[in-house]
């Protein structure tokens, strides 16, 4: 018996020694019982590959060509590519691998979807080319059957492969219109049926300045956000590379155009025709291929005149004041720069009063800028009994009309422009007029109550 014990003993250790050498020194990872090791399909790094070719059917070839300097469509034609694109195949190809061998000999993959008009890619690397053979969907799961040439195997792969056996020239072109970097913005010019718009930067670079169709400060934000709008507008189809006709697709001549120009001289500028659907044809200016882009992303780049001015009122600042008028149904007031502050008659003015009230209307948001039409619906058509604001400074005079509220907005009238507001200006002008007649009794920095000129009473106890 002990006979037999021992060398059963010795051949299980060696059986067992067998077991544990096949697990963890034949596998890079532990696997159930069953389940194949991951087989490489292509057994490179993806910075090994150099080229990627289609070939799918009756289709015209298509590769794409890889280098130091990034990626390049050279068949059927030389176009750029769309470089997360390209470099997305690349990972795809390089880290594939198979899920199963589904056969170890193939005679005939006809029974996989692997035969003559089965999609084909050929990746090429610096030592071999791949050539690649993608069949049709596994029974169960989203996997797919490959086959690889000269290697009489069938595997299956996981189901994202498909797609990238799948790619046609307008998947991998370059859809950015713009593949240069602007450099140093300096002027924007934006044309359409309304007129031209220009902008320059200011002289000190820290700002732009519209100087057409007349001089208004810009809203910076709007601007950056223009530029980079343009800079990220991007193709939703390539129409034609060689139109035969552009008048065709609303090209004679354009109905838009924005031009942008930097400190070196160079321009980039885009042209835009017709609505298709979602999408507008547009061109590069300098080129004849005619391209469309979704027209809800041109509205971010052909900003009108509104949309780039400053959005808040042009006021003096409140130092370069030396007088202030306010009006309202109850009368006026002017108040007037002295040595000792801010006065109306022989009565002084907090200083915090006036300076609140000046600095709510330099911070007060611009909602739109329209011509002065129907201005009794706003309020405003009567000058003499509209509420009113005087700036007077050295060098100008503004004169505001402050018209009526209606629920979140207020309009007004300035510089022949009706202006629509916040309507917390509206509350701020109110609570001016009050602190303005405040009597001694109410607050100790205002010395009595309505100037003789606007007093209704000469007994102050009867004044408002």
């Amino acid at each position: 018996m002990k006979k037999r014990f021992l060398p059963t003993l010795g051949a299980f250790i060696v059986l067992a020694l067998l077991l544990v050498y096949a697990n963890y020194f034949e596998t890079e990872e532990k696997l159930p019982p069953g389940v194949q090791k991951p087989v490489p399909i292509i057994g490179c790094s993806d910075k090994d590959i150099v080229s990627l070719t289609w070939k799918n059917g009756v289709e015209a070839e298509l590769k794409v060509k890889y280098g130091k300097e990034g990626s390049r469509i050279i068949s059927p034609a030389d176009y750029p590519a769309d470089q997360g694109e390209a470099e997305g195949l690349l990972k795809h190809f390089s880290e594939l691998k198979s899920e199963l061998i589904i056969a170890e000999n193939a005679t005939d993959t006809a029974p996989y979807g692997i035969d003559a008009s089965s999609p084909v890619v050929l990746v090429e690397t610096s030592t071999q080319t791949v050539q690649l053979t993608l069949g049709s969907k596994t029974e169960v799961g989203g996997s797919y059957y490959l086959a690889r040439q000269g290697d009489p195997r069938v595997f299956m792969v996981p189901g994202y492969i498909k797609g990238s056996f799948a790619k046609s020239l307008a998947d991998l072109r370059d859809k950015r219109l713009f593949s240069e970097e602007f450099g140093q913005v300096n002027r924007i010019a934006i044309e359409d049926a309304d007129g031209r718009v220009e902008l320059r930067q200011n002289e000190s670079l820290s700002g732009w300045e519209i100087v057409a169709p007349a001089s208004y400060s810009a809203d910076g934000v709007a601007v950056a956000q223009l530029l980079e709008n343009l800079r990220n507008l991007k193709i939703s189809r390539f129409v034609e590379d060689k139109p035969e006709d552009a008048a065709g697709y609303g090209f004679a001549p354009y109905r838009a155009k924005i031009l942008v120009a930097n400190r070196d001289n160079r321009e980039f500028a885009i042209e835009t025709g017709e609505m298709s659907g979602v999408d507008t044809y547009v061109r590069v200016s300098g080129s004849v291929a005619i391209h469309a882009v979704l027209t809800s992303e041109l509205h971010g780049v052909l900003v009108d005149l509104n949309g780039l001015r400053e959005k808040h009122l042009d006021v003096p600042t409140l130092e370069s004041l030396k007088e202030i008028r306010v009006a309202d149904a109850s009368g006026s007031l002017t108040l007037e720069r002295k040595e000792n502050g801010w006065m109306v008659g022989d009565q002084k003015i907090a200083d915090s009063d006036v300076k609140d009230f000046v600095n709510s209307l330099g911070r007060t948001r611009v909602n739109s800028f329209a011509k002065p039409e129907n201005l009794e619906e706003y309020g405003l058509k009567d000058a003499e009994k509209a509420r009113s604001i005087e700036l007077v400074s050295d060098r100008d005079k503004l004169k505001i009309l402050v018209g009526a509220r209606k629920g979140a907005s207020l309009s007004l009238l300035m510089h022949d422009e009706l202006i629509d507001i916040n309507a917390e200006a509206d509350e701020a002008f109110n609570q001016f007029m009050h602190r303005l007649r405040r009597s001694p009794e109410d607050v100790k920095n205002v010395v009595g109550g309505l100037p003789a000129a606007v007093s209704t009473s000469a007994d102050p106890e009867e004044n408002p």
